[in-house]
């Protein structure tokens, strides 16, 4: 008896397979590529490195989208009907996936802190503005995102499911990233465009890091009651590593250039101190404190994993790419507050904190790797 299934190509196969959690593979790549240009011990060749690991990047991203728009706009494979727009055009199979829009996005932010790490010093001031350009589309895009994605979540009845009910903060995580773009690109722009730039990004920031306390609250009321996820959801723990380590590097960067561009009383009633020099102090004082939280979160998520492996309850998925940009976060933050502290032992942990984050990238690419070709890519 023959197959109700269509005969599909390996490319179709590939294709009508992606989701948009799959942004997540090209957001921990970019990811990589900035650990790498950040990293505090430097050796020769590694800037090559980083920036092949950015080109690859640049056509992973490409790829998934170009088969998301292939997807949109090829007949059903089963050839009935006219397609659905929400599961072929949105690609939302299931009412989760609207958790996982924004991840498209903070996959275009990491690319934009590759272009301005390995762009700007081999162009013009084109880029530079450029970049000042991006950097407001980029704004408006994620505040427009999430505030219709937190209007049409509870619209919809959406809730996470079986997922850790920290990806609830994913819909903010965007507008977060504004004040982690705001920190490096700045350094780089006249001070007439940088300060509104600053300004900005600890709008953005602000926003992020406070729905971050109020969700990490509900998901502490759920791992109470509800218990651990299931063993295939325990990679999404990392996430919660992301918003405080993200936060650190946005608050470091913004005030380090906040020093430079900012003039010394900006706000005109504090005309005893330099303004900058306040907010660089607020930066690293809370910047340590969101460190130990974000410590906790690791510790609670490696566990847990730890946990799933050993009862065998869990499997490689494309999920655990969730795993990579958070701890990426968690390791470029380290080494901030190291050169913040001038503690050259901190920076050294960042550093050796870097080789284990690239092997645990290496390490899910490979395993990435055999999963489709297992599945005939």
């Amino acid at each position: 008896m023959e197959s109700d299934q269509p005969h599909l190509s390996p490319l179709r196969k590939f294709t009508s397979a992606v989701r948009w959690s799959w942004y997540a593979i090209s957001l921990s790549w970019g990811g990589i590529a900035v650990l790498l240009h950040q990293t505090p011990h430097q050796f020769t060749g590694l800037n090559t490195i980083g920036t092949i690991v950015f080109i690859a990047n640049l056509v992973i991203y490409a790829t998934i989208t170009a088969a998301f728009i292939f997807e949109a706009i090829s007949p059903s494979p089963t050839g009935k009907g006219t397609p659905d727009f929400t599961e072929r055009v949105l690609h939302i199979q299931q009412m989760t996936d609207l958790y996982f829009i924004p991840i498209s996005l903070l996959a275009f932010a990491a690319i934009v802190f590759g272009v301005s790490y390995y762009g700007t010093p081999h162009c013009g001031q084109w880029l530079i503005l450029t970049l000042h350009a991006l950097f407001w589309v980029y704004t408006g895009v994620a505040l427009i995102l999430c505030i219709v994605l937190t209007w049409v979540i509870p619209h919809t009845k959406t809730t996470p499911e079986q997922h850790y009910p920290i990806v609830e903060i994913l819909p903010f995580f965007p507008p977060m990233l504004s004040g982690t773009m705001a920190g490096i690109l700045a350094p780089n722009q006249p001070p007439n465009l940088a300060v509104p730039m600053l300004v900005g990004g600890t709008t953005m920031q602000g926003l992020g890091i406070l729905m971050f306390f109020v969700i990490l609250a509900q998901t502490a009321h759920t791992l109470t009651h509800s218990g651990l996820p299931i063993g295939k959801f325990r990679p999404e723990m990392f996430i919660a590593v992301g918003p405080p380590c993200f936060t650190i590097i946005a608050w470091y960067g913004m005030a380090s250039a906040a020093i430079e561009k900012m003039p010394d009383y900006y706000l005109s009633k504090a005309s005893s101190v330099h303004t900058a020099d306040v907010l660089y102090i607020l930066a690293i004082v809370a910047g340590v404190s969101l460190w130990v939280l974000a410590f906790v979160q690791f510790a609670l998520a490696v566990i847990s994993m730890a946990d799933a492996m050993l009862r065998r309850t869990i499997q490689f998925e494309v999920n655990w790419w969730s795993m990579v940009f958070p701890l990426t976060g968690f390791v470029l933050s380290t080494c901030n507050l190291g050169l913040a502290l001038n503690s050259p032992a901190v920076t050294w942990v960042g550093s050796a904190m870097t080789i284990g984050q690239v092997a645990l990238w290496l390490v899910i690419s490979g395993c990435q790797i055999v999963l489709w070709v297992r599945k005939g890519w």
